[in-house]
């Protein structure tokens, strides 16, 4: 009986904080292979906006093979590493995010110039 509360409890209080949109972060569906490295099943994905179309790269470096393109629009980053330096529309970061492009390429490269300024300043986990 004991077992029985606590599942109900459980989810009664997922479909509580989904549906007042406390759930903010997703933990990815290959967590076992998680990039970087890490064999953490916890690791959760933090959703940044996307301003500006992006060629996404092999490594975080713009001189790596590049693999396909990020779109505009809301996208789920892994986490963040330093890389080299890339100048767009008058900003220029060193940052770059492990991401899922729209090509279909899994684990590929994006810096941080392409985001919206409202993203800039969203935490990140580093990789």
């Amino acid at each position: 009986m004991r077992q029985l509360k606590r599942s109900v409890v459980a989810v009664l209080s997922t479909a509580v904080l989904g549906a007042a949109g406390l759930a903010a972060t997703a933990v990815p569906a290959n967590a076992a292979q998680n990039p970087a490295g890490s064999t953490s099943a916890t690791r959760a994905l933090t959703e940044l906006n996307f301003q500006y179309a992006s060629r996404s790269y092999q490594s975080p470096n713009p001189q790596s093979p590049s693999m396909g393109m990020v779109y505009p629009g809301r996208r789920y980053v892994y986490c963040y590493t330093m890389g080299p330096s890339v100048t767009y529309m008058g900003k220029t970061s060193s940052t770059w995010f492990l991401i899922d492009d729209d090509s279909g390429n899994k684990h590929v490269w994006v810096n941080k110039v392409y985001l919206d300024p409202d993203s800039w300043n969203v935490p990140v986990p580093k990789c």
